[in-house]
């Protein structure tokens, strides 16, 4: 599905909110709000995107972009500003996508100045924060936004142009609606769960503005080559409320469950075998050595990957799948790991072992090589 299919009169693409949220985790104002914004084809898209989510297009036609505002008056609820994160800079890639409560934003990328904000919207609300020097110059009518990313890869980006003067004429058509008056965030997890959190603010003072010039390296690192001339606009101001995140449910995968395992692992390989003793016949045991496929591969550094009807699980929801083979008490096992608390908590100790798994293996004395258990392929 995708939103190409949605009516243009669909809350979609509604210039306000469909929804209020009354006890909001987080507000903040938006300042300065300037997009830049490409059409790219809907099939590079897809390709970043995880389960879960669809490309969301408008007129048959995807698009990505990049926006540069200032963070002011950024407040958790119930809590008093906190140094480095009440006012601050940021520039972001976005596409546009629809998932299970919705249309919303994907992110391909966040990037501010400080740590501090960085890492608490990657942990809080799982998005790809970067940190690295981000400014903004004005001079009169022209604004120049410019990036030097510096973790956890380095990129930059800039993007200039001129805004207009008379700024009380705003735009309002269907595809700057499509493009700006989106109401919901969408986020995955490293583990692979999806996340989602409304927002909400008043509709966009949205005016024309004109392009200058553009480094579209931050989009090029997202994976989109745009080209051209895009379409532009600038907004002086919105008030913005987010309610909390939530994790979305996946469903079960069905058939048999492929678990890569690093076979130079003693831990890991001990793993195997324990678990060899316990799960049914549609769990099979593969060294992450034989994957032919880029993307799990990389997933497959954390050691153990889980791939079924095309999806993937890494981490401690990938155990879990396998607990739920394994018997009653790996089922109540697997329950007890997805409790929010609980999931969290794993989540560090898993990380902690897989960054550490050949010390531990070899203090361990855990074999791995020629005593590891035959894949069951």
């Amino acid at each position: 599905m995708t939103s190409g299919h949605l009516p243009e009169d669909s809350e979609s693409r509604s210039p306000s909110s469909p929804h209020s949220i009354e006890r909001p985790v987080m507000t903040q104002v938006w300042r300065d709000v300037t997009f830049a914004h490409w059409p790219v084809p809907a099939d590079g898209v897809r390709a970043i995107l995880p389960a879960g989510l669809e490309v969301d297009t408008h007129a048959g036609q995807a698009w990505v972009s990049l926006v540069g505002f200032e963070m002011d008056s950024l407040r958790l609820r119930g809590m008093p500003a906190i140094p480095t994160t009440s006012r601050f800079l940021e520039f972001n890639v976005r596409t546009y996508v629809v998932g299970p409560d919705g249309p919303g934003v994907w992110f391909c990328s966040l990037d501010v100045a400080h740590w501090l904000p960085a890492l608490v919207a990657r942990i809080g609300f799982a998005l790809p924060y970067d940190k690295g020097r981000v400014e903004v110059t004005r001079d009169r009518s022209r604004v120049v936004w410019t990036v030097d990313r510096t973790w956890p890869d380095r990129a930059q980006g800039s993007l200039a142009v001129s805004v207009a003067e008379d700024e009380t004429t705003t735009v309002d058509d269907s595809l700057a609606r499509f493009l700006t008056s989106r109401w919901r965030l969408y986020a995955t997890t490293r583990s692979g769960r999806l996340v989602t959190a409304p927002v909400d603010h008043e509709p966009w003072p949205l005016t024309t503005a004109r392009f200058i010039g553009a480094d579209t390296g931050l989009a090029e690192v997202a994976g989109f080559d745009v080209e051209g001339e895009p379409l532009v606009h600038h907004a002086s101001a919105v008030h913005v409320r987010v309610g909390p995140p939530r994790f979305l449910r996946r469903e079960p995968p069905r058939g048999t469950l492929t678990v890569w395992f690093d076979d130079d692992c003693g831990v890991c390989s001990a793993s195997v075998r324990r678990l060899l003793a316990h799960t049914d016949a549609t769990v099979v045991f593969r060294a992450n050595r034989e994957l032919d496929d880029d993307a799990l591969a990389t997933l497959a550094s954390d050691a153990l990957v889980v791939t079924a009807d095309g999806r993937s699980w890494t981490a401690v929801d990938a155990v879990a799948l396998i607990l739920d083979r394994s018997g009653r008490a790996g089922r109540v096992a697997a329950l007890g790991l997805r409790l929010p608390g609980v999931h969290a908590l794993a989540g560090l100790i898993y990380r902690w072992v897989a960054a550490n798994r050949a010390r531990l293996s070899a203090r361990l004395g855990l074999a791995a090589g020629c005593r590891l258990p035959q894949s069951t392929s």
